[in-house]
């Protein structure tokens, strides 16, 4: 693929790709919707917070926006930042970030993919999703009112994606491959769907990851798999909605939102986001009807042929006492 332009500095490109961050949170903050338009890809995809929202195109997401931000509102809730994370790849022409959002009185999780095209970023892609605590996803989990958020998303994977997508569908029931991806980088990130279950760098990560393999968490994909290439061949991302099981918990209906980085001629997982959403008592169901398959038991331990006669047991050495000789009797004279 050629080039999208010179490479930029890296520190530069994080610069500007949190500017347009920056300047997407000022204007929902002042509720002029309209003026996203140019800070957002024509064809931006969109999943979450809510099961029914899954958006493809820019018009789409700015129409499901405005149904949150009333522009004609006289006073409009200030958007405030958790703490932003920006990641830009290799080049400077593309980038990943996270945050920990709050807009009047909500708290949400937004993970997105930029772009930069002739010195002029743009959202691709984002997943966004609610971040409840344990206790109010157990309580739904009981009513079995947990499901995926965007779970209508539309499908599309882009044909220049297939290899990281392969590696995406490994890692699903083969959960060490993600785990090696992530721990392997100071600054890949791991996002579960309750409040605070946020992991950054290699050791945390590395962390939960034994956790995560000792519970035998797998995922299978309960819908069909969404992904795109940036425009300068070096970021891939990839969701589907999944059902995840593990030893310690009851199969869960989530979105997985990864971002692939190329390394080298394959790809490296960098960040994952997990997500959640609640719909009516019984939504569930439908997504837990294809699980993963268990995990294979242990190996037994390898038995000795049957014609091999068992080794004869080592004789112990005994020592023998020496007899003394009795002196020969003497003849008379």
């Amino acid at each position: 693929m050629a080039p999208v332009g010179p490479a930029v500095d890296g520190r530069k490109a994080e610069r500007e790709a949190k500017d347009l961050v920056a300047e997407i949170y000022e204007t929902i903050g002042r509720g002029k919707t309209d003026s996203l338009f140019s800070l957002l890809s024509e064809r931006v995809v969109v999943f979450g917070p809510r099961q029914t929202d899954a958006m493809s195109t820019r018009s789409e997401a700015l129409v499901a926006l405005g149904k949150f931000v009333d522009p004609k509102a006289r006073k409009h809730a200030a958007l405030h930042s958790g703490g932003l994370d920006v990641v830009a790849s290799p080049g400077g022409h593309s980038a990943w970030a996270f945050d920990v959002v709050s807009l009047g009185g909500q708290r949400l999780a937004v993970t997105a993919v930029l772009s930069n095209s002739d010195d002029i970023w743009a959202v691709s892609a984002a997943a966004l999703a609610e971040t409840p605590t344990g206790k109010q996803v157990k309580a739904e989990a009981a009513r079995d009112a947990i499901v995926p958020p965007g779970a209508a998303g539309a499908v599309a994977v882009d044909p220049r994606a297939a290899a990281a997508v392969e590696r995406f569908k490994k890692g699903l029931v083969d959960q060490q491959l993600w785990g090696d991806d992530l721990a392997g980088r100071t600054d890949a990130i791991v996002v579960g769907p309750t409040a605070g279950d946020v992991v950054r760098g290699k050791q945390a990560i590395g962390r939960l990851w034994k956790a995560r393999m000792r519970s035998k968490v797998r995922e299978a994909t309960s819908g069909e798999i969404t992904a795109a290439m940036t425009a300068d061949a070096q970021l891939v991302w990839i969701s589907a909605p999944v059902t995840r099981v593990a030893d310690d918990e009851d199969p869960m209906p989530l979105r997985v939102f990864a971002v692939y980085e190329r390394d080298g001629a394959g790809w490296r997982l960098i960040a994952l986001h997990e997500a959640l959403a609640f719909g009516e008592p019984g939504a569930g169901a439908p997504f837990k009807k294809v699980l993963p398959p268990a995990p294979p038991p242990p190996e037994p331990p390898r038995a000795e042929p049957a014609d091999k006669k068992p080794d004869a047991p080592a004789q112990k050495k005994t020592k023998t006492k020496k007899k003394k000789r009795k002196p020969a009797p003497k003849e008379d004279d």
